[in-house]
């Protein structure tokens, strides 16, 4: 985002919350906080704050990263994430990676009897 686009995500906040106000300070800092976001996904994210909020967003609730990364899913998203049949590891896959880590770690691990 460039800086004419940051003053206009913070007016269209100012206009959706009366309350809001902003200077040449508040533009500058959210500029550099959201500078690497584009303003078409901020303005998404501000909609989707509009609908949800009666109160003015902080730039945490805007900037989303699209990684996911910490992001609440919504109720059909919920849906699709938990009528997934994933199919477990089997144990031998288990056991091998167990093993990878072990190596990678350094840790040597006594061999074990499994006829207990």
């Amino acid at each position: 985002m460039n800086k004419r686009e940051t003053f206009a995500l913070l007016k269209m906040i100012s206009v959706f919350y009366e309350q809001f106000s902003f200077d040449q300070e508040k533009v500058n800092l959210w500029h550099e906080a959201v500078k690497d976001s584009t303003f078409v996904d901020m303005e998404e994210n501000l909609l989707k704050h509009v609908r949800q909020s009666p109160f003015p967003p902080k730039v945490s609730e805007l900037y989303i990263k699209s990684t996911g990364s910490g992001i609440v899913p919504d109720p059909d998203k919920t849906k699709v994430i938990l009528t997934r049949h994933d199919v477990p590891a089997t144990n031998e896959v288990v056991q091998k990676e167990l093993a990878n880590i072990r190596k990678l770690l350094g840790i040597e691990r006594e061999k074990q009897d499994d006829t207990i």
